[in-house]
């Protein structure tokens, strides 16, 4: 399945034998990915779940060993698309997770206005208009990394237009920075947050990363804070939680 010499195979998961084909030139599978797959509530009303900004199909891949239902990924860039297809197909996944390369604006083209259970994303954290010197030349990875084909508004809108009432869960990975903007724009677009955890990269730091969950139309209040998350120990090694997700 490898086509040029920027691309390799890792494994995702330990024990399940879960592989993902990356390029060393686009925007490859983070922790994020891992964490948030993780976060998301799964019962057994979820059966349709969409991924924006999928990449290549880090998501759904981790999600497939939690649930059985139905995973679309949306992803704009063609290159990336092209990889999340190929890692579906190398673990045999075809029959549950369907890859679309398009922007994720362009939702209504696929799919129905409020038909889906749950709507996941690992998106790009940067405003264009910040961080500047952190923009990188190559296009691909500032399109992942910067608010440029989507800003965090428009995300979050087609996330709450395509979700259930009153069931359908939003799930996120995002800077602890943009967390007062996500809950209002969330709330902007009747998506009640529910679920809230800080992750670190160790004990003793400023936490790196937040996860979130709101419900479609839920009940106001009632946000859970959850304990932190540290990613790795005191010798840098990846966390026994940590540990325990990659196991499957």
């Amino acid at each position: 399945m490898i086509k040029n010499e920027k691309e390799v195979i890792i494994d995702l998961l330990q024990k399940e034998g879960l592989k993902i084909i990356q390029r060393t030139d686009y925007f490859n599978f983070s922790l994020d990915s891992l964490l948030v797959a993780e976060f998301l509530t799964l019962t057994k009303n979820i059966k349709k779940i969409v991924d924006l900004g999928t990449g290549n199909g880090s998501i759904p891949l981790f999600l497939s060993k939690r649930t059985k239902a139905k995973i679309i990924g949306l992803e704009i860039q063609e290159v990336s698309a092209d990889l999340a297809k190929r890692n579906i197909e190398i673990n045999n996944l075809e029959n549950q997770i369907e890859i679309i390369n398009d922007d994720m604006k362009n939702w209504k083209n696929y799919l129905a206005p409020g038909s889906q259970d749950a709507v996941i994303t690992n998106p790009p954290f940067f405003k264009v208009t910040e961080n500047k010197e952190l923009l990188n030349d190559l296009n691909q990875l500032s399109l992942a990394r910067h608010e440029i084909a989507i800003n965090l508004d428009d995300l979050i809108k087609s996330a709450a237009n395509l979700l259930k009432d009153k069931n359908g869960y939003f799930t996120m990975v995002h800077r602890p920075d943009r967390l007062i903007d996500i809950i209002e724009t969330m709330r902007k677009y009747s998506i009640e947050p529910k679920r809230l955890r800080f992750c670190h990269s160790k004990e003793g730091k400023n936490a790196k990363m937040i996860l979130i969950e709101g419900i479609k139309n839920g009940s106001s209040g009632g946000l859970i804070v959850y304990p932190p998350l540290y990613a790795h120990n005191e010798k840098g090694e990846y966390s026994k939680e940590v540990l325990e997700m990659f196991k499957g």
